[in-house]
């Protein structure tokens, strides 16, 4: 544990990519540095298992004809061995989204990996037990596709296009197309606790509601409306994710699309805190919000508006339980850490910014003029992007870790 100021840096490691384009891990105070990339080859997008043991990655490798392969991997942290996942198809390459290989996403109890790669017919989404031999399972195609686990890691909930998917993947792959509609929203979500799916509908009048359904004997059963989002004169596009308890989903439901450094990004108008069992919304945050975070916890929220006055985007973080909020930075992100934003609500479930003890927040970028660190003097290159780590208190302090594009926390 590293302290700094008044607050606590944090336990745990950050998996971070380098300007090099190489993957590391290290302590959350930048000490005991190890690579964990092939050494020939680009890399990005770190992603931990829920219990800290393994990382899987995406590999861009080119061969001696100048044919370029897009791999994923995983690192496994107890043997510091590295094996390939998913081999795509050599010369077939291309983005899900600015510098996005492929989007992993373990399952709650570490033994499956569903991912997306893009393949010579289109975007197809995968799942592979890393517990046995048998490779990778075909589940869909087409895209976009968003997508959730059940927290006991028997079902994944998938959103492609219109149309919502129940996987179970208990034994065999089986994949239930449900009668539930709606485009504009991308992420479905579980109740962290049981077996609750929440979704999206939208009404002939572009209005949406915000629904939950259990899933009985593999089959969701009759949704219940808890929220309805119809608000004349703006783009509605809902995003919500559930606090770590299940005590409150964040809803963000009313939103507009600003252009900031060459992104395309959505900024909700406000963002509220729903109490699923009472369906009382119990607090309202009236800010311009771009992207938000559980703390592991669930006793903070840190949101990312627009600062007043240096125009950047700016870290909050709120207090559940009494509603204060306070500033932490203003910072320009780099362009691995604006995706994270832009798809916030995807990534909320499988890349934590977050510290295991909620202490403290990891992000990539460059610090606004006159932000506070305690080792701006060992990085002079005011153009590179660095990996930072502020706490979460109401007077934070930052430590500038690393040279990199991407800073993703240990769960454990």
């Amino acid at each position: 544990m590293v302290r700094s100021g008044t607050g606590t840096i944090g336990v745990g490691r950050i998996a971070y990519v380098g300007l090099d384009r190489q993957i590391q891990t290290v302590d959350p105070d930048g000490s005991n540095p190890s690579r964990i990339s092939p050494d020939i080859g680009s890399f990005t997008w770190p992603t931990w298992s829920p219990d800290a043991s393994t990382l899987v990655f995406s590999g861009v490798l080119e061969d001696e004809a100048g044919t370029f392969t897009l791999k994923l991997f995983a690192f496994n942290a107890t043997t510091s061995n590295v094996s390939e996942v998913y081999g795509g198809e050599p010369g077939v390459v291309g983005l899900l989204a600015d510098g996005v290989v492929h989007y992993p996403m373990w399952s709650p109890d570490s033994t499956k990996v569903a991912f997306v790669a893009i393949t010579s017919e289109d975007l197809s989404l995968f799942i592979d037990d890393l517990t046995d031999s048998e490779g990778r399972v075909f589940v869909l195609d087409e895209g976009p596709l968003w997508m959730s686990w059940s927290p006991d890691s028997q079902h994944l909930l998938v959103h492609r296009g219109a149309d919502h998917f129940l996987v179970n993947v208990d034994d065999e792959i089986r994949v239930d197309e449900l009668d539930i509609d709606a485009l504009g929203y991308r992420v479905p979500a579980w109740k962290p606790a049981g077996s609750v799916a929440t979704l999206a509908s939208r009404d002939d009048s572009g209005g949406y509601t915000i629904l939950t359904a259990e899933v009985v004997a593999d089959r969701l059963g009759a949704p219940r409306a808890i929220m309805v989002l119809r608000e004349i004169g703006f783009p509605l596009a809902p995003a919500f994710v559930w606090s770590p308890s299940g005590e409150f989903l964040a809803l963000a439901g009313s939103s507009r699309l600003v252009s900031y450094l060459g992104s395309i990004l959505n900024v909700y108008r406000d963002l509220a805190l729903i109490s699923e069992d009472t369906i009382v919304q119990t607090l309202l945050i009236q800010d311009n919000v771009i992207a938000y975070f559980w703390s592991p916890d669930g006793s903070k929220l840190a949101y990312v508006t627009p600062s007043p006055t240096t125009g950047m985007p700016r870290w909050m973080v709120l207090n559940i339980d009494d509603g204060e909020r306070w500033p932490l930075v203003d910072f320009e992100p780099s362009s691995d850490q604006l995706t994270m934003f832009q798809f916030f609500d995807q990534y909320a479930y499988s890349h934590s910014l977050w510290s295991p003890d909620s202490q403290s927040i990891v992000f990539a970028g460059r610090l606004a003029d006159g932000a506070s660190s305690v080792s701006a003097g060992a990085n002079t290159s005011l153009q590179r992007s660095h990996i930072i780590v502020v706490g979460a208190d109401p007077v934070p302090t930052t430590q500038t870790i690393a040279n990199g594009t991407l800073g993703i926390w240990s769960p454990k």
